[in-house]
Formats: C-alpha cells, sequence, structure tokens
C-alpha cells in the first residue's frame, strides 16, 4: 500500500500541478483580506478568509480527476499488472484524497494567520463571535463542517465519475452543491411538503450536516424536520451507501 500512495501522489504532482492548489491556498486568505478591507472581521477570518470556498472547490475537483484520469491515461493498467486489487486502488484514493483536503486546510490556515497579523492584528479569538463560541471554536467547527461536507460531496462525485465516465458532469454537480444549497433547501422542502417521508432525501441530510455546529440542534431541526443526532446517523449511512455503490462500479470498470 505505501508504495501505491507513493505512486498516487506522484501522479497527482505530476498530472494535476497539485503543488499549485496547495501554494493557491495560502494565498487565497491572503488576497482577499488584503484586497477588501470589509472581510477583515470576525466572520472571515474564523471561514479561513472564504477559503474554505477554495478548499472545497478543488477538493471535489482532485476527487474526480484522480479516478477519471486513471482510466483516460491508461495508468490503472500497469497498477494491475503489478497485482494491486482494485479494491486497495480505490482505498489508496480515498487516502489520498483525504490527505489533500487535510493539507489544502492546513494552506488556508497559514495564510489565514498571516493575513490576520497582517491586516486584523487586533482581532482576538478568544473573544465570542458566533454560537459556536470564540475565534477557535467558531474557525474550528468551521473547518470540520465544511470537512464533512466534502466527504459527503466526495462520495457523490465518485458514484457520477465511475458511472458517467466522466469528470465534467461530477464536478458539475459538486461546484452546484457548494453554491446552490439555497436551492437545494428550496428543492428539498418541497420534496417534504409532497411527503413528510421525502425528508430522508440525501439534499436535505446535506443541509442537515451544513448546519451542524452553526446553529442550535431546535434551529436544526425546524430545518430539515429531524433531530441533530438523525442527521448524523443518516449522513453516515449515506456515506457508506454512495461509497460501496462507488467501489463496486470502479470494481466492474473495464481498462
Amino acid at each position: 500500500m505505501l508504495t501505491l500512495m507513493k505512486q498516487e501522489y506522484y501522479k497527482t504532482f505530476k498530472q494535476n500541478r497539485l503543488y499549485i492548489w496547495l501554494g493557491l491556498s495560502v494565498i487565497f486568505p491572503l488576497a482577499i483580506m488584503g484586497i477588501f478591507k470589509s472581510q477583515r472581521g470576525a466572520g472571515s477570518i474564523t471561514d479561513l478568509g472564504h477559503a474554505t470556498f477554495y478548499v472545497y472547490l478543488v477538493g471535489i475537483i482532485i476527487t474526480a480527476l484522480s479516478v477519471s484520469q486513471e482510466f483516460s491515461f491508461g495508468t490503472i493498467r500497469p497498477l494491475l499488472s503489478r497485482r494491486f486489487s482494485r479494491g486497495m486502488i480505490f482505498t489508496s484514493k480515498l487516502l489520498l484524497n483525504l490527505s489533500i483536503y487535510i493539507t489544502l486546510f492546513i494552506g488556508a490556515f497559514i495564510g489565514t494567520m498571516i493575513g490576520q497579523l497582517i491586516f486584523a492584528p487586533k482581532f482576538d479569538f478568544s473573544e465570542r463571535v458566533s454560537y459556536a463560541g470564540n475565534g477557535w471554536q467558531t474557525m474550528g467547527i468551521t473547518v470540520i463542517d465544511t470537512l464533512f461536507q466534502m466527504i459527503f460531496v466526495a462520495a457523490l462525485v465518485l458514484l457520477i465519475t465511475n458511472l458517467v465516465k466522466s469528470s465534467g458532469a461530477a464536478i458539475g454537480l459538486g461546484v452546484v452543491m457548494i453554491v446552490g444549497t439555497p436551492i437545494l433547501s428550496s428543492i428539498s422542502m418541497l420534496l417534504i411538503n409532497m411527503a413528510p417521508i421525502l425528508k430522508w432525501n440525501p439534499f436535505n441530510i446535506f443541509i442537515g450536516m451544513a448546519a451542524y455546529g452553526q446553529a442550535s440542534p431546535s434551529m436544526i431541526k425546524s430545518m430539515v424536520h429531524m433531530s441533530q443526532g438523525t442527521v448524523v446517523i443518516a449522513y453516515l449511512v449515506y456515506i457508506l451507501a454512495m461509497y460501496v455503490i462507488a467501489y463496486l462500479i470502479f470494481k466492474k470498470r473495464s481498462v
């Protein structure tokens, strides 16, 4: 597995120029805070200089390309010829993607801290800034919440990428789920009004997880019509189901 992971990182650095994406994760919050004076407050700083959007977008792109390029470039053939199983290859991609997400967050955090020291030196992280708590707590909740959302969308992206054999369609869907949350919320509410059982639709679960830690349990329940704990359980079930289906399709794809 170690050899396989080394090859995955090599391919990502060579094919997708990962070092550029990582460098931009540091620059993004610096640029936002440096250019826009209005983005030097608590809301921007605890959102990593709004770099959570950048991390989200890049993470989805890398996730889709990690599978589609394996087949379009034909690099899966030499891996299989070396007796790596498809299960090992798929697992290595999940580990690769997760490590990239974390590294992107670290880069965004570094950029945010530099930006805060330069452009908002008086900001006090110990002061309460949101429902989640002080600056550090709010930032931590924001990062964890975004990571959970990314894992959910990444599962859907992997599923679509394997199903339609196109990274473009999967990336498009991922972008819609990033920027179209109000639309998803409206669709979800429409479905629930049609039939209460449709509260279990994936959009509703995604919205519930997006609000986790950002809103009170009672507010989340009024939004998605289920308790916070139920949302988490449904989220885990959806995650498991989507990754299993994505793997089964990946396992059957011809090379």
